[in-house]
């Protein structure tokens, strides 16, 4: 579903790429970690950069006329810094993936934006965004994390179910119906609603 100014709010999360893409000198790891912080808005650009590193893995799936949707821009990053809680992960000095979050309710946390650049997927660093999500939700003192991700990102659905997500929407209606509604702005047609509880 678009937002008003026509921009993707699905988030769609890329933990691993697609296995045509996957660069087996990656599946080694890097000897590096992440280090996760809030991300400031002269961090921006490169989130933007991130997101749109791997929008071509979408061409197969998305139809055509939304693929600009994974094309995110500067106005794209400029609405969302201001509505989610974004956070980016640093392997050295550069920023090599982000993550958002939103607060729903009194316990829930929701994932909008799980991605790696494409330079840096295949190395367990998707875990580690995910770890962070799941202590940031510990420390909130909330029990459950959602997100949605379509079901031909099957690289994306094969992490977040070995990581412990369950599907528990897997149709619009479902999806929308979830906490009153609360995914609407946010929902793509097509699109399965996962959850982590703690």
């Amino acid at each position: 579903m678009n937002d008003h100014n026509g921009h993707d709010q699905t988030g769609t999360a890329l933990l691993d790429p697609p296995a045509s893409v996957s660069d087996p000198a990656l599946q080694a790891g890097e000897a590096s970690e992440l280090s996760i912080e809030p991300a400031r808005w002269e961090d921006a650009r490169q989130v933007v950069q991130i997101i749109r590193s791997s929008a071509e893995w979408y061409e197969e799936f998305v139809a055509p006329e939304d693929m600009d949707e994974h094309f995110v821009d500067m106005d794209w990053a400029r609405e969302n810094f201001q509505r989610r809680e974004f956070h980016v992960a640093r392997l050295g000095g550069e920023i090599a993936g982000t993550i958002s979050l939103q607060e729903v309710g009194d316990d829930h946390l929701y994932l909008g934006y799980v991605y790696l650049h494409t330079d840096h997927v295949g190395n367990g660093f998707g875990g580690d965004l995910l770890d962070f999500a799941r202590d940031e939700l510990k420390r909130r003192g909330r029990h459950s994390m959602f997100l949605i991700a379509h079901p031909e990102a099957v690289w994306a659905k094969r992490a977040y179910l070995r990581y412990g997500f369950e599907i528990i929407a897997d149709t619009d209606e479902e999806v929308l119906e979830w906490n009153d509604g609360w995914l609407e702005p946010y929902y793509e047609e097509g699109f399965q609603l996962y959850e982590y509880r703690i």
